[in-house]
């Protein structure tokens, strides 16, 4: 089902199954669950509209507990694709909402914090192409290469088109691009990936292009990254798109702590969302806690409290993160 809206200048990936993110996937869709007071998709949502994109020219997909998406698509006015029974996959959603989307759009996915620049991204699509947001990365370079040459020309994708050799290694794809309408005509229906279908089907061509980015991407699939993001924003160390959720102040030692939340025991460089309370027998150390939770008593550290507002959190313990390797 497609909201009759548009034409859409953006499209926001948010039909995901959540898989790495389990259990906190359990009831809430990945690109619902909060960083520093915000759902996801409000990040995505600011990002588009820092570069002209109003939310209504913005759609969004949905699958899994699709209600949420819906829901948020409703109060910030933003346009809805549901997809039901079975998830399309990115080639597959962007084929069904071809007709209400603009002649050139972005694609934004609902677990990337970033601050790519989408009107580059936009002015570097070639007619009937694409562009892709492309990032050095040693590590993440060698595992899934997608490789420009020196005009900024996508020459390989991993290992199912281009060839290696041909562009420059050591990047990997953001996830976030922009294409023609036109190019959605390579896109069969029924599931699929944009990447291996569409975008495989026109880079001997020359007609992917690519726009370096330095700033700011985290992705926010994992709970390491879910919690590690959390923390670079409440620190200040990354500015999100969309800020701290209304009402959340920065308190004590690196802690912030949304509105009505009670903090009785200690806390440190930690997030407390709205209406949380953290009793007097509890300490939190690089932690997250969902809204309106109550925090079980002993030491919590790097871990992410979650679970139904009103109830005991649940207590997700997350590794650290081995260093970039950038």
């Amino acid at each position: 089902m497609v909201r009759p809206d548009g034409p859409f200048r953006a499209f926001v990936l948010a039909a995901g199954l959540g898989t790495r993110l389990r259990p906190l996937t359990s009831s809430i869709p990945k690109p619902m669950l909060p960083v520093v007071g915000r759902p996801m998709l409000d990040h995505a949502l600011a990002l588009a509209g820092a570069h002209g994109i109003a939310p209504h020219e913005v759609i969004v997909n949905a699958h899994h507990h699709w209600r949420w998406v819906a829901a948020w698509a409703e109060q910030r006015g933003v346009g809805l694709q549901i997809e039901l029974p079975d998830i399309l996959g990115t080639g597959g959603g962007l084929r069904a909402a071809r007709e209400r989307l603009a002649e050139r759009f972005v694609v934004l996915n609902g677990d990337i914090l970033c601050d790519v620049d989408l009107t580059a991204l936009l002015e570097a699509v070639p007619p009937g192409g694409a562009a892709m947001a492309l990032r050095e990365d040693a590590r993440l370079g060698a595992l899934a290469p997608v490789e420009a040459d020196d005009l900024g020309v996508v020459r390989r994708m991993r290992d199912f088109a281009g060839a290696p050799g041909r562009g420059r290694p050591g990047t990997f794809f953001t996830g976030i691009h922009a294409c023609t309408r036109e190019l959605l005509a390579h896109a069969p229906d029924g599931f699929s990936c944009i990447l291996r279908t569409a975008y495989r089907s026109v880079i001997d061509l020359g007609l992917i292009r690519s726009v370096s980015h330095a700033g700011v991407w985290l992705d926010v699939g994992a709970p390491a990254e879910y919690l590690d993001a959390n923390l670079a924003v409440s620190s200040g160390a990354v500015v999100a798109p969309a800020g701290h959720g209304a009402g959340y102040v920065v308190v004590g030692d690196g802690v912030v702590v949304g509105p009505g939340a009670r903090l009785d025991g200690q806390a440190r460089r930690s997030v407390v969302g709205a209406g949380a309370v953290v009793p007097g027998e509890a300490s939190l150390d690089d932690c997250v806690v969902w809204d309106g939770l109550v925090v079980p008593p002993g030491a919590h550290r790097r871990a992410v409290l979650w679970g139904e507002p009103g109830a005991v959190a649940q207590v997700l313990a997350v590794d650290a993160l081995p260093p970039a390797q950038v």
